[in-house]
């Protein structure tokens, strides 16, 4: 028997071994009584001085970078095994991503999602455990198309970045013909092959958003078929190599109509085929809703996202003045206005613009709260059990802000009986036992 224990992506910039809440420490227990400790690294291990370390022009929202102690910072929670394809693995260019590379190395944390060239980013990464090999494949749909890692032709060297997954967005042939008026209308450029739009700013003719002509558009934005493919092929590699594989993928987008806690159908689509590839686990996390529901496909599990584990941006200490300077509207006046310096890390909040679509913007969650899986197999692959702790991220000090505790009583029935609520239409059964939430197959 192995058990797995899985969580979302980590946003803080500061140690929290010294934390001595028991809260967090309670919940640090689950994790390192675990085989398995997954987590997702949003953002770089690196310094600010170190060389080649600059912000990059596009990123996520803010710069995520995490002081080079913060491997083995994972590594004292209990963590083993780290994914890394998100829209912020590359915040801090080259330079950031070598350092991270290299801190990750050092704490001895294998890592999956970035390379130094495309076919490495999507290579899998292996943990070996007592009780069998793990394999992860790591990815992202939600990266900006610069990060994205290329692979060498003829004499030229690949680039180092992130497996991406592009997306196709879909169009009837009425909706195909008022994008062609637009894009002229604008000054951008088309190009057409096929049934598929290819748009871009003038003499940014890499920089392409995709769409494709299609009968039924309903479904409004698919996986690109050769990246599913070719992470799929990764999976299929992992699974000749290793006892157990786990699949992984960063991702912002939503339902359009049902909203942020519910995932498009393009990333369900992508569990399934990674599953019927040979994934054990799959695992989307990134949206920021901070809880999306869970389904057993095929006695195999399926978290389409359990929250951030840290979240806590404001630690960052030297942030660009970009970070503040957004755009926004005033709903009084109808006219642009900005976020600036003296918001002073949003303590502001009035100053801060808030997104008419998606509405409200992220945290709009009926249930504010974040969960730790902790999946049991046996040694043949069938997941037997899955238990489910609930956390809430600590408020009440600097020393613990952004940091997840672990949930009792009414409040840990809550959170678990809105993530039941969310993995009803999955199929999901969830119920509430000993402060826990429990699967059973």
């Amino acid at each position: 028997m192995i058990t797995f224990a899985l969580s979302g992506g980590c946003i803080v910039n500061r140690r929290f071994s010294v934390c001595e809440d028991n809260r967090f420490l309670d919940l640090v227990k689950v994790i390192r009584a675990a085989d398995v400790g997954f987590s997702h690294l949003e953002g770089t291990i690196a310094e600010g001085d170190q060389p080649e370390v600059f912000p990059a022009a596009e990123s996520g929202w803010t710069w995520i970078r995490t002081p080079s102690t913060f491997g083995e910072e994972l590594k004292w929670a209990g963590f083993n095994l780290v994914s890394h394809a998100s829209n912020h693995s590359m915040d801090y260019m080259y330079g950031g991503l070598y350092a991270t590379w290299a801190n990750l190395k050092q704490a001895g944390l294998p890592y999956a999602g970035t390379g130094m060239s495309l076919k490495e980013s999507r290579r899998p990464a292996y943990l070996e455990t007592g009780k069998g090999r793990v394999a992860l494949v790591s990815s992202s749909t939600s990266t900006a198309d610069w990060a994205r890692a290329a692979d060498p032709i003829r004499d030229d060297r690949g680039r180092p970045g992130v497996n991406q997954i592009r997306q196709i967005y879909l169009l009837d042939a009425a909706g195909a013909e008022a994008l062609r008026a637009d894009v002229r209308r604008m000054g951008w450029w088309i190009t057409e092959v096929g049934d598929d739009l290819m748009v871009s700013p003038p003499g940014l003719h890499n920089t392409v958003t995709r769409y494709r002509v299609v009968a039924d558009p309903s479904a409004a934005v698919i996986a690109d078929p050769s990246d599913v493919q070719a992470n799929i092929n990764a999976i299929k590699a992992a699974r000749e190599r290793a006892d157990y594989v786990m699949f992984h993928v960063h991702n912002h987008e939503r339902d359009a109509v049902g909203g942020l806690a519910i995932p498009p159908q393009f990333i369900r689509d992508l569990a399934h085929q990674c599953i019927d590839a040979g994934a054990d686990i799959f695992m989307a996390e990134g949206a920021h809703s901070l809880l999306r529901g869970v389904e057993i496909y095929k006695g195999k599990p399926i978290l389409y996202d359990p929250g951030d584990l840290f979240k806590d941006g404001n630690s960052k200490t030297r942030p660009l003045w970009e970070y503040y300077w957004v755009q926004g509207r005033n709903p009084a006046t109808g006219k642009a206005e900005f976020t600036t310096a003296d918001s002073l890390v949003h303590e502001n909040l009035s100053k801060l613009p808030i997104p008419t679509h998606p509405v409200g913007g992220y945290n709009t969650g009926k249930v504010l709260a974040v969960i730790v899986p902790v999946c049991r197999f046996d040694e043949n692959g069938k997941l037997l059990e899955m238990r489910i702790y609930p956390a809430v991220h600590l408020k009440d000090n600097n020393l613990v802000r952004g940091l997840p505790g672990l949930q009792t009583g009414e409040d840990a029935k809550r959170i678990i009986d809105y993530l039941a609520e969310l993995s009803e239409p999955f199929g999901t059964k969830i119920e509430f036992e000993d402060g826990v939430g429990v699967v059973r197959l």
